[in-house]
């Protein structure tokens, strides 16, 4: 698990798998602990707005394609198939903690670190 933590926002944590998914969409290295330093998260903020907005738009066209399977499902008496399956949570839902923590942590002029919990 990795906690992210600012004197401007609660803190969270997010499994390794997840933190790990996040910063490979930020073309970062992950490794804990870290820190986003103040003079960094301008272009952080920039960076997860943008990744917000296109992973949107990637979330939805799976949702609307799980959409039609279920009514297909449905359609043909196997709606049992799909109970048993699992489907990932969207990055875009990833990042909304993320961007959440770094907008607050920007306006105060606090870093945001991570570490192990």
């Amino acid at each position: 698990m990795i906690r992210f933590l600012s004197k401007a926002a609660a803190s969270f944590v997010m499994t390794d798998p997840v933190a790990e998914q996040v910063f490979m969409a930020l073309n970062q290295e992950f490794h804990a602990p870290g820190i986003w330093t103040v003079d960094r998260l301008p272009a952080l903020q920039t960076e997860l707005e943008a990744l917000l907005q296109s992973s949107k738009d990637q979330d939805a066209r799976a949702e609307r394609a799980l959409a039609q399977a279920t009514e297909r499902a449905q359609a043909e008496g196997r709606l049992d198939d799909l109970s048993s399956q699992e489907f990932p949570v969207g990055l875009s839902r990833r990042l909304v903690p993320v961007l959440q923590m770094v907008r607050l942590a920007r306006a105060e002029g606090e870093p945001v670190v991570w570490e192990r919990a």
